[in-house]
């Protein structure tokens, strides 16, 4: 009876959406009986919440990747999603409305109530941790990561107390003007017979607290840093749980902690960063990682076209959290990726890569070699084989003509022909050819839409590592020193730590090692045609400032090849962009020109033109 009982909760969460499963007006929160509420009902009520998480993914890619300058709209798209590319979102925009966010803090709030007073020792931090301590922190970890990334989206929102925990009450709280009474409070308890009693307590609100994007960053560090112990329940000696994958799609002490750097970059806290991202996510403490299984520290596991494999599997040395599309036969964890960005039938192809970013992938060279005998008159001797084969064609984006894929021969034919100059046969295969991102779709057939979606892996940490590097400053042996060629190193060789143990740069990993002509570490760089990969110019870059703002670009670039279409993209460009203009480096100008250039050019001048005003950078808190 009891195992019967634990199934049908299982299903009312799957099945009614955990804001309705935890609202206690249906009776479904707590059983009500002999039993006190065990380890396992409450783990099926903590699951409950991943659907809510897993419900933010469409809307997390469409706003972070549709407003950026990776991807823009095809002939299918319906208003919402015009709307977004020319950044002229409307209020009733499916994809404006914060309410998904403030569901998730609502079902984290109950589930965070529930736990607390059912096993106040969560709230001790002497006490003895347990498996109820781990989803304790998971719940105010999700919570954490719905009000980031809901501020990152609308710049100011309202920080919830806990005693709210319904999404009708948080719209009461956000919506009535003046002081808010809650005078329904429920408290929880194992008391032998009810699981819960109602009691009539009142509770007043006279400030409401909206915080900015900085202030909001803060508050959620500080939660982290002072709530959560210890976080992810531990099934590794449960005969049930065989799957080495499993603890990467919950929230993990790895996922917590990138989250946390993720936060400190927000608010340019490089040095806390460093401090997480150097023992955790760039081990530099472990030597040869070659020869050992060293989670995060790229190697060779997924170099040159290995590198599809992290969107077909699970890896734990490689993701760090993955909302998995699937955790039961039934599948109640859904996006619509696919949907939109497929052009097979049924899907809808509302979506298409933009020619900047088949550029970034299409401009990559190997094997190349070049003269700068005179460096004024530099040339390219040799220039190589284009593409970037291990991120770009195949895996991030692909070539159809209808309906059916290129092979890369034909790709790798038609830049070849691009090389020579012979346009005329590049326009014969490409004149009829659609554009397709498919980094959602590899292995999976039209009808399967089911595609994770990787919240945090590897490969971002270390760009961020490089971005710190690029921009710090420090004192050594008296004099102010940046790390501008370590970050080099964290792009291209992995040399950031030694020479010979196995690691590679997130670039070099793909099988492009620093390109020659471009190094930081000299006072100019070399321009390279991007069709030819001769040198058409050069460019001085004498001053620290100047290589700052040169590797920086690199930077975007390399996020861009690696981490294209997972939802930060517009997010990395505000980061950089208030970083520059704060340092008087025309921050605002730069993303404006950056994200208009990716548009048709009828549309340019209007979209820089909104870009200019950082008030079009956000959307309105309307919460209904």
């Amino acid at each position: 009876m009891k195992k019967t009982f634990i199934y049908l909760l299982f299903i009312l969460i799957i099945t009614t959406g955990c804001e309705d499963f935890l609202n206690p007006v249906q009776g479904l929160v707590l059983p009500e009986g002999k039993e006190s509420v065990d380890e396992v009902e409450l783990r099926s009520m903590c699951l409950g919440m991943y659907k809510l998480q897993q419900d933010l993914v469409e809307q997390i890619v469409m706003l972070g990747e549709l407003r950026a300058d990776l991807m823009n709209v095809t002939a299918n798209a319906d208003p919402d999603l015009r709307e977004i590319s020319s950044f002229q979102i409307s209020e009733n925009n499916r994809y404006a409305s914060p309410s998904k966010f403030y569901r998730l803090i609502a079902a984290s709030n109950k589930f965070i109530r529930i736990l607390s007073q059912l096993h106040p020792e969560v709230l001790d931090k002497n006490s003895t941790i347990s498996n109820y301590h781990r989803m304790y922190g998971e719940a105010i970890a999700m919570r954490t990561w719905a009000y980031f990334y809901a501020v990152r989206i609308y710049n100011e929102i309202p920080y919830i107390p806990e005693t709210l925990n319904t999404i009708d009450e948080i719209n009461a709280y956000v919506n009535t003007p003046g002081v808010y009474t809650d005078s329904v409070y429920i408290h929880y308890a194992t008391n032998g017979k009810d699981s819960y009693v109602i009691r009539d307590t009142t509770f007043v609100f006279k400030d409401k607290k909206f915080l900015n994007q900085d202030l909001m960053t803060r508050q959620c560090i500080k939660d982290l840093k002072e709530k959560v112990r210890v976080i992810g329940v531990d099934y590794s000696n449960k005969d049930q749980v065989n799957d080495p994958t499993w603890n990467i799609t919950v929230w993990n002490s790895d996922a917590l902690n990138a989250l946390l750097v993720q936060m400190y970059m927000h608010i340019n806290n490089y040095a806390d960063a460093m401090d997480i991202l150097n023992p955790v996510f760039l081990r530099r403490t472990v030597q040869n990682v070659s020869d050992q299984n060293v989670k995060f520290a790229l190697d060779t596991r997924f170099s040159g076209t290995s590198w599809s494999n992290i969107f077909t599997t699970i890896d734990i040395y490689e993701h760090i959290f993955t909302l998995q599309f699937q955790k039961t036969q039934n599948s109640w964890q859904l996006n619509n990726l696919q949907l939109y960005f497929s052009n097979t039938s049924p899907s809808l192809y509302a979506i298409k890569p933009t020619a900047k970013a088949i550029r970034l992938w299409e401009s990559q060279w190997k094997n190349y070699s070049i003269n700068t005998t005179d460096p004024n008159q530099a040339f390219t001797t040799n220039p190589g084989t284009p593409g970037d084969f291990s991120r770009g064609f195949g895996r991030s984006y692909i070539y159809t003509e209808n309906g059916v894929p290129l092979s890369q021969t034909v790709v790798t034919n038609m830049l070849d022909l691009k090389r020579k100059g012979f346009w005329d046969e590049v326009n014969d295969i490409m004149q009829n050819v659609d554009t397709v991102i498919y980094k959602y779709t590899i292995g999976k057939g039209p009808f399967d839409k089911n595609a994770n979606f990787i919240v945090y892996r590897a490969p971002s940490m270390h760009l961020y590592a490089a971005e710190i590097a690029a921009n710090r400053q420090y004192f050594d042996g008296g004099s102010l020193r940046h790390d501008i060629s370590e970050a080099e190193d964290y792009i291209y060789s992995g040399d950031f730590n030694s020479t010979t143990d196995g690691r590679m740069g997130v670039a070099g990993r793909a099988g492009f090692p620093l390109k020659l002509g471009k190094s930081v570490d000299r006072d100019r760089y070399y321009i390279f045609d991007p069709n030819s990969n001769q040198i058409t110019g050069y460019r001085d870059i004498p001053t620290t400032k100047e290589k700052q703002l040169y590797i920086e670009d690199i930077i975007m670039d390399e996020r861009a090849r690696e981490l294209a279409y997972e939802g930060e993209r517009f997010y990395d460009y505000i980061r950089v962009a208030r970083r520059r203009e704060e340092a008087g480096n025309n921050g605002v100008e730069w993303l404006a020109e950056n994200i208009s250039k990716s548009r048709p050019a009828n549309e340019r001048a209007a979209i820089k033109a909104r870009l200019m005003d950082q008030k079009n950078w956000d959307l309105p808190f309307i919460l209904k």
